[in-house]
């Protein structure tokens, strides 16, 4: 399984590619990504091939540039990003949010469908409506004291609790079991990165009344649900619809619309057979999933994966119509590129510019064993630059990106023209021992604990050393900035220290850089893993923005 980017106009979707043959595309329920349909990609993968799409303002896909949208806003965000990949019809899956997404957009244009299959489609009163309206979309508003990720976890939790999450009664209690921590975490972790965007998806969803689309359905359609799922009740509520009694979608003779119930704790496997024979003998006409367009390069930043030797790696790049030498970017680990969006935003509209997530930080994979070292995760950086085929290319890294930077310079002098490194791991004050200590283990546990370790570990390191008044101090606890760092650290929970903890060690074994390349101090981005252990102290702006002008001139100087 692959993950990928495609741009739709001015945004970009993420989503998850495996398997060949004709295509079948999978939509998440709200409020996480496309994480919970891997097992059934998987399922799928040996016949199809498959998209996992991740929603508009959910997972790695923008929001679509409207205030309050629609399900009809997204079934059309739907076609336009079936375009841009090249698929021109597909067998069409979606659960919760995502069949009515797939409803919407197959009711409007059933030409592109050749199969619909819609696991738990929910069917609200007017007065259930109201109710969910009113209370199932608490914002997310991120709270000095980290609470509000409890708040998060508490709702996805009670998900599988009770039906709504927020009747805590015995006649709202569901009979299913508690999923494990690991999807308590996928889910939460959805929730908490679309933010303000969460409830938009889930807006329209429940003012989305099913039954007048179905009832002008013209593709074959396989409407179900398991006992397991809260909206199992509604599968009867569906037979109102008088079309649906006959099983005839309107303007549309013998396309039927088959309502099935699924087994008790039916899984991925089972949710896949019936999509094959729901697919089988429908597939005629359609072409086979075609290779992954590729990412256009603009000055505006882009996301797109890189493979490499640790695994496939995420980069943003961003590049004016003619360019210069490009900026190679190797952010704090563990911060993502997140942490230097602002420089790439600066940097891009007069140079190549290229911002790493290293491997097992942000959303870089990292193959198993989860223990690189600095010349290994330097290795994946230069698989970048091969990849993008950029030639000889500034070097800018900052704490662990820093000591990363370096060995890269160390190991392929020739791919660096000039070296700018800031804030390195001092090794008088930075053992390995402390890098540890700094990156505990952060395994997600049934009560979200976990999270609240996350938050408070990067809140201490905004405030370890900091005098009053030093280094933009008060944004180091700024929670929504603290948030989105956070993020970063629970998105990659099992491998997010390893980086950091490679480059504390390299810069332990002495100093990793090569004399034939020329090095400029430059301003660091905050770090609060290495606060009170870097061997620089921090400048005035503390985030490379007030001197990237000044930073760029003296790279051309003396790489000159």
């Amino acid at each position: 399984m692959e993950r990928h980017f495609v741009t739709v106009g001015d945004r970009q979707v993420h989503y998850l590619r495996a398997g060949r043959g004709v295509p079948v595309v999978l939509l998440h329920a709200s409020p996480g990504d496309h994480r919970p349909l891997r097992r059934l990609a998987g399922e799928l993968a040996a016949e199809f091939g498959v998209y996992a799409l991740d929603t508009p303002g959910h997972g790695g896909s923008d929001r679509l540039p409207l205030t309050e949208p629609g399900m009809a806003d997204y079934g059309a965000a739907l076609g336009e990003t079936l375009t841009a990949l090249g698929l021109e019809r597909v067998h069409l899956y979606g659960t919760h949010t995502g069949a009515k997404i797939a409803l919407a957009f197959a009711a409007a244009h059933p030409h592109r469908v050749a199969s619909l299959m819609l696991d738990g489609l929910g069917v609200s009163t007017p007065e259930e409506r109201a109710d969910q309206l009113a209370h199932y979309l608490p914002p997310v508003l991120p709270r000095g004291d980290g609470a509000h990720l409890v708040a998060a976890w508490h709702q996805v939790r009670n998900m599988f609790l009770f039906w709504p999450w927020y009747r805590e009664e015995p006649g709202a209690r569901l009979p299913a079991a508690m999923p494990s921590p690991g999807r308590l975490h996928e889910m939460t972790a959805g929730l908490l990165e679309a933010g303000e965007a969460y409830p938009l998806a889930y807006r329209a969803a429940f003012t989305c009344d099913p039954l007048p689309l179905l009832d002008r359905l013209a593709v074959p359609t396989l409407v179900l649900a398991s006992p397991d799922d809260p909206l199992h009740a509604h599968l009867a509520r569906l037979h109102t619809g008088a079309r649906l009694r006959t099983g005839t979608a309107a303007g549309a003779p013998g396309a039927r619309i088959r309502v099935e119930h699924l087994s008790p704790g039916a899984g991925p496997t089972q949710v896949a057979a019936r999509l094959r024979a729901h697919a089988a003998d429908r597939s005629a006409g359609l072409s086979p999933a075609p290779r992954p367009p590729e990412v256009p390069v603009t000055a505006r930043p882009a996301r797109r994966y890189v493979p490499t030797r640790l695994g496939r790696t995420l980069i943003r790049w961003a590049a004016p119509p003619a360019g210069a030498r490009p900026l190679v970017v190797l952010p704090p680990a563990p911060a993502s590129g997140r942490a230097v969006a602002r420089l790439l935003d600066a940097v891009g509209t007069s140079r190549p510019v290229v911002a790493v997530d290293l491997p097992g930080t942000g959303d870089s994979e990292l193959r198993a064993p989860l223990d690189p070292d600095a010349d290994e995760l330097a290795g994946a950086v230069a698989d970048v630059l091969d990849a993008l085929g950029t030639g000889a290319a500034d070097l800018y890294g900052t704490g662990a990106g820093g000591v990363i930077a370096a060995a890269l310079a160390r190991r392929h002098p020739a791919r660096v023209h000039a070296l700018a490194l800031a804030a390195l791991p001092d090794p008088g004050s930075l053992s390995a021992d402390l890098a540890a200590r700094r990156t505990p283990a952060l395994t997600p546990d049934d009560h979200g604990t976990h999270l609240l370790r996350a938050w408070h570990l990067v809140r201490d390191g905004g405030l370890r050393a900091t005098p009053p008044g030093a280094c933009d101090g008060p944004s180091r606890l700024d929670p929504a900035e603290l948030h989105r760092r956070v993020l970063d650290v629970v998105k990659a929970w099992s491998s997010y220290g390893s980086a950091f903890r490679a480059a504390v060690a390299g810069a332990l074994a002495g100093p990793p850089g090569d004399p034939r390349i020329p090095v400029v101090a430059a301003d660091p981005i905050w770090d609060p893993f290495l606060a009170g252990a870097q061997t620089a102290p921090a400048s005035p702006g503390c985030d490379g923005r007030g001197g990237i002008d000044v930073l760029l001139s003296a790279l051309d100087e003396v790489g000159n």
